[in-house]
């Protein structure tokens, strides 16, 4: 048999918490939070932004109006530029140079003579000009000599047209009568060819075959005789 022992064992110490917090005294009302300059800054920035937007806004809109006033100024002086080019034009054509030749007393000379500098000499005959010679003014668009003629041809081709169109209906109108009677000629034909074979066919019918030596009976039928 096994002889009992007692074996002395250890006591466990309790494990100790952590050690607690020490206690302290919490004002009533906390009068202040934390610093206000964040805030400022953020409205500050949104300010700043909403009236940024605004002027540009304002800039847009003015640079609009002030692009429809330049249009509206260029389209005025492109009207103003077309109606001095025509001014010109009709100052510079050859009636209103003669007209203008005429009031400052000028007139057209016949010859011409030509200086020569370096020689010092003339050349040519020039002969000085007379008022007999002076430039020619159409009053008129269209001369009366030109709108005569002009008058002229318009009536003889109208005339023309007009002939050749009477010749084109008279040739017209006689291929059509042609192709009538033609017509007309070649339905009678047929209708004379139709009544010819009509009675072609009506005789063929009628017609009653006879034999040499055949006599007609009583009856009214053929019938065939002997022969000594």
């Amino acid at each position: 048999m096994s002889q009992m022992t007692a074996t002395a064992r250890p006591l466990r110490v309790p494990r100790r918490g952590p050690a607690p917090t020490p206690l302290r005294v919490i004002p009533a009302r906390i009068t202040r939070t934390g610093n206000g300059a964040f805030v400022a800054i953020c409205i500050g920035l949104l300010t700043g932004g909403l009236i940024s937007l605004l002027l540009l806004n304002t800039a847009l809109a003015q640079g609009s109006l002030a692009l429809g006033d330049l249009n509206r100024e260029s389209a005025r002086l492109g009207d103003t530029a077309g109606n001095l080019q025509e001014e010109i034009d009709r100052a510079s054509a050859t009636g209103a140079l003669a007209r203008s030749a005429s009031q400052l007393g000028m007139v057209r000379m016949n010859t011409r003579g030509y200086v020569d500098l370096a020689k010092g000499t003339v050349t040519g005959g020039a002969e000085p000009a007379t008022t007999n010679n002076a430039f020619p003014i159409v009053t008129s668009p269209t001369p009366p000599a030109v709108t005569s003629r002009v008058k002229k041809l318009l009536s003889s081709a109208t005339t023309a047209t007009n002939a050749a169109s009477h010749a084109d209906a008279q040739q017209a109108a006689k291929a059509k009568a042609d192709k009538q009677k033609a017509d007309k000629a070649a339905s009678d034909q047929a209708k004379n060819d139709k009544a010819r074979n009509d009675k072609a066919r009506a005789g063929g019918r009628g017609a009653t075959p006879t034999v040499p030596g055949a006599t007609n009976g009583t009856s009214g039928t053929p019938t065939l005789g002997t022969t000594d």
